[in-house]
């Protein structure tokens, strides 16, 4: 057993299902259909079904990877026959398993086109300043033989910016190259920009000459990294299939037993042959990046066709994303109303934040028609339900309001599970908005509460104002159903730190309880401060709205998956 260094409340002991034996005779002769013991039996627990009026029983059976029913471990231990699993819970408590609905940190492949982390010539680096960053690109490129892509991550700061694509020119001139600020925006020399069709008619950058800079962006970008850079070879392809299994049985034992992510066409691939191998350990539940910075959407979308929520409940396609409307904390990136209070100065971003969507055209073009704003209204009118959409500044959220608008004007959305993740301000009068709209809404424990990055904020927007961020007691009390998401906290920063991180989840709802930020001490927002029944309903009878599965997951009740999670002390 896992055990903090500090004091947590509580420790994920075991993983009881996803994979649960198939129904069992015993010694009976009649067939299933007439009558079948339990599989298994767990008793003497304290069992949080988590349902509509939150009943707490002592057992649970189980049927054909199924709760077959709940109650007394009397009552229940008369449905075990001779061959049935049977688990004494010694009085621990027996939870349903939690679903993330935003895991991109626990998928291979590529989430989003900023990390195509499986090319053999991938780095990351970052600026103390032009020079320094331009020495590390080099030492990058002379790791590459001849001929081969080369792709950079660099911190988009003020020093970033400065490149351009003859100094990447200078560094690599036998190699194509890609320096990626974020998953919109890179830095790409002369090698590398031949590879982009001619027909691309937006997000190159030119000078007044009207000669390309090197920086691209957009649907520029998008075509350079979903449909140019390279496929890994089957034997590397291989490799990361058996990687992703490792990793997800590492995500299993934190008593996570459903996922979802944005998956570009190489993370869904990985998926759907450990589903078609019968080896996945956890659900999967991914969003089409096929609208993501794509200049032809429409014209996919019309090839393709409509496959949303094609699947079971293994594996299903559950909607389509584009890319994120604005920036994160790390690169001062939120899309605000109102202006920053102070900025640092690697600040990049301006005073309102970054708005990707509009970066994605160069000046002169409307950039509601040459961005992913055209495109999330593409895929709603299509059919798609649009959904994981990053937004954490109050602005970015007006701009996504708008996208809804439009798409409701054709096709009505509400309760089709539009999603938003991240969100970190969210105003009552934007908030009601959504609500009509019945947005599904993920927030993320680590902005406020993991780290020091709360002291940056603070700095920049003002206390008040972001002791208001991740309102979630204000929206529970409007009638939302918040979910929980953790993936992309400082404990899975690295795959290494998996190993590290049982409690995750734990932690996470005791952030929301408590809103204390443990690195620091500090109390964030304490009139937001909810439950610990409505932090175990955000990360699991509530999560599994996000991606339309509250009829099969989320709660111990009869007839749901019997996704079960023990844990080590009492909730």
């Amino acid at each position: 057993m896992f055990e903090f260094v500090e004091k947590r409340m509580f420790v994920v002991l075991i993983i009881v299902a996803c994979i649960i034996p198939s129904g069992s005779m015993g010694q009976q002769s009649l067939p299933p259909e007439i009558i079948a013991y339990a599989d298994m039996v767990l008793y003497n627990g304290k069992v949080l079904t988590v349902d509509e009026n939150f009943t707490i029983v002592q057992a649970v059976a189980v049927r054909d990877g199924k709760i077959l029913t709940v109650g007394s471990s009397d009552r229940i231990l008369q449905m075990a026959g001779p061959n049935t699993t049977r688990i004494d819970l010694e009085g621990k408590t027996l939870i349903p398993g939690f679903i993330d609905v935003h895991a991109g940190r626990f998928f291979l492949g590529g989430h989003g086109p900023g990390g195509p982390s499986y090319l053999p010539n991938h780095s990351r680096v970052r600026f103390e300043d032009l020079d320094d960053g331009l020495r590390k690109i080099k030492g990058a490129v002379e790791k590459a033989d001849a001929g081969e892509w080369v792709f950079v991550r660099a911190q988009r700061t003020v020093a970033a910016y400065q490149l351009t694509g003859q100094m990447l020119d200078a560094v690599a001139p036998n190699n194509p190259l890609l320096v990626n600020l974020d998953n919109t925006t890179g830095f790409v020399n002369r090698k590398g920009m031949s590879y982009l069709p001619d027909d691309v008619k937006t997000g190159i950058y030119k000078d007044r000459n009207g000669e390309p800079t090197g920086r691209i962006a957009g649907w520029a970008y998008g075509v350079l990294t979903y449909e140019i850079l390279p496929w890994p070879e089957q034997e590397a392809l291989e490799k990361m299939i058996q990687n992703q299994k490792e990793i997800f049985k590492k995500v299993n034992a934190m008593g996570i037993t459903s996922i979802g992510t944005s998956g570009s066409g190489l993370l869904i691939t990985i998926q759907r042959e450990l589903y078609m191998r019968g080896e996945l350990p956890l659900r999967i539940r991914l969003t089409s990046e096929m609208a993501r910075q794509n200049p032809n959407t429409e014209r996919y979308l019309k090839r393709v066709g409509n496959f949303m929520d094609v699947g079971d409940e293994w594996f299903k396609i559950a909607g389509m994303v584009v890319s994120s409307i604005d920036g994160t904390i790390g690169s001062a990136g939120f899309l605000t109303r109102e202006p920053k209070r102070n900025m640092e100065p690697w600040d990049a971003m301006g005073l309102y934040g970054q708005n990707k969507w509009r970066e994605m055209a160069e000046e002169g073009k409307d950039w509601r028609e040459y961005s992913d704003y055209k495109n999330a209204v593409l895929a709603g009118k299509y059919g798609w339900n649009v959904t994981e959409i990053h937004s954490q500044g109050d602005q970015a959220m007006s701009l996504l309001l708008e996208v809804f608008d439009e798409i409701n004007k054709v096709r009505p959305i509400k309760g089709k599970r539009f999603g938003i993740v991240h969100g970190s301000m969210r105003p009552s009068d934007l908030a009601k908005k959504f609500a009509a709209y019945d947005a599904m809404i993920s927030h993320n424990a680590s902005y406020l509460f993991y780290g020091d990055d709360v002291v940056a904020l603070e700095k920049m927007y003002g206390p008040d104002r972001v002791a208001g961020m991740q309102p979630v007691r204000d929206l529970i009390d409007m009638g939302f159903k918040p979910i929980l998401e953790v993936a992309d906290t400082e404990l899975t920063e690295s795959r290494e730190a998996l190993d590290e991180a049982q409690g995750i989840y734990l932690e996470s709802m005791e952030a929301f309880i408590t809103r204390k930020n443990n690195t620091i001490g500090k109390i964030v927002g304490p009139n937001q401060r909810i439950t610990r029944q409505e932090a175990l309903k955000m990360a699991t009878a509530w999560a599994a709205r996000f991606y339309g599965d509250e009829d099969i997951m989320g709660t111990i009740e009869p007839g749901k998956l019997a996704d079960l999670v023990i844990l080590g002390a009492q909730y």
